[in-house]
């Protein structure tokens, strides 16, 4: 069955079913009413609405990240991937993760909910991102294996090699619940 084909049918049954968007405990929450052939309520469904960047989904985030670039930074073959890999490859690993963790974000967090949350949508993408960077730094700098000052572009291509698949652990973390 399609989306449409979905909505068509949610949209044929407007009188046995009331959708509304509440705060509960501080928390946006998709309240789905349904109602019997006399308008008496039957059943109700609560499904979280995750489109606001709480201080609970960032400390999720970090540890995802943490949890997939603490060993990945300890690894010798990194370092030396991070030298040998070439600029070009490394960008496109980049553009990769961007494509594929933006995507994730909207197609769990916000399909059919993006009008009205956009800027929500950006500040998860962005805090993914800085919060990833920032913990790969940290980590990197904590055992001397970020080389800013002597090697910009080998500290830059170790934070990206990284940055793949912690970026990768970020999202699904912040997409538990």
């Amino acid at each position: 069955m399609t989306v449409l084909e979905k909505k068509s049918i949610f949209n044929s049954m407007p009188k046995h079913l009331k959708t509304e968007i509440t705060r509960i405990n501080g928390y946006l929450k998709e309240v789905v009413t349904f109602f019997d052939s006399s308008g008496k309520p039957i059943s109700r469904i609560v499904n979280p609405l995750m489109v606001e960047l709480k201080p609970r989904d960032i400390l999720q985030i970090f540890v995802g990240a943490f949890l997939i670039a603490a060993p990945l930074c300890f690894t010798e073959e990194v370092w030396q991937l991070s030298i040998s890999l070439k600029k070009n490859n490394v960008y496109a690993l980049g553009l990769i993760s961007l494509t594929t963790v933006t995507l994730f974000i909207y197609l769990n967090f916000y399909r059919y909910k993006l009008k009205g949350h956009f800027l929500n949508f950006l500040k998860r993408v962005l805090a993914t991102y800085v919060i990833t960077i920032s913990s790969i730094i940290l980590i990197l700098i904590l055992i001397d294996k970020f080389p800013f000052e002597e090697n910009p572009g080998i500290a830059i291509k170790r934070v990206i090699i990284i940055g793949f698949p912690s970026t990768f652990g970020a999202v699904i973390s912040d997409y538990l619940k």
